[in-house]
C-alpha cells in the first residue's frame, strides 16, 4: 500500500475521521455507539505532525524533545485519558525537519511523522518510504 502516496493528505484526513469515529461497540441497552479514538499527533518545534508509519528509514541526529499531546477520547467516562507523552524527534537524512521527522516509540522503534501543513509528500521522502 506504499505505492501512490503522492496525494496522501486526503487519505490521512479520511483515516483520521475514521479513527475519531472508532468502533461501534454495543452499549448495555443493545444500541451500537461510536467510540472515538485519538489520532497519532506529534508536536515538535511549533509544528504538528501526523502519523505516517513505523519506519526503517535512516535516522539522522537527534533534534530534541517532541510531545504527543494529551488525549481523552471518551470524556465523561470516569478516567482522565492519556496524558502527554514525551519523545525524541530525529532528523530524516535529506528531508527538511519542517516536512517530516522520525520520533522514538521505544527501544529501536521509530515512527515517521509528516507536518500537517505538507500537501504532497516530497520526492526525497517518497524515495525513503517507497523504495526504488
Amino acid at each position: 500500500m506504499k505505492a501512490g502516496r503522492t496525494t496522501w493528505v486526503p487519505a490521512v484526513v479520511a483515516v483520521g475521521a475514521a479513527l475519531s469515529a472508532g468502533c461501534a461497540p454495543s452499549s448495555p441497552d443493545g444500541v451500537a455507539r461510536a467510540e472515538p479514538s485519538c489520532a497519532y499527533v506529534v508536536e515538535y518545534d511549533g509544528r504538528r505532525y501526523l502519523d505516517w508509519e513505523e519506519t526503517t528509514v535512516p535516522l539522522g541526529r537527534s533534534l530534541g524533545s517532541a510531545t504527543r499531546p494529551a488525549c481523552d477520547d471518551t470524556p465523561g467516562d470516569g478516567d482522565d485519558g492519556e496524558g502527554p507523552v514525551a519523545t525524541t524527534a530525529f532528523a530524516v537524512p535529506g528531508v527538511d525537519p519542517a516536512v517530516a521527522v522520525a520520533v522514538a516509540e521505544g527501544t529501536g522503534t521509530h515512527r515517521l511523522v509528516v507536518a500537517e501543513s505538507v500537501e504532497h509528500l516530497p520526492p526525497e521522502l517518497r524515495k525513503l518510504t517507497e523504495g526504488p
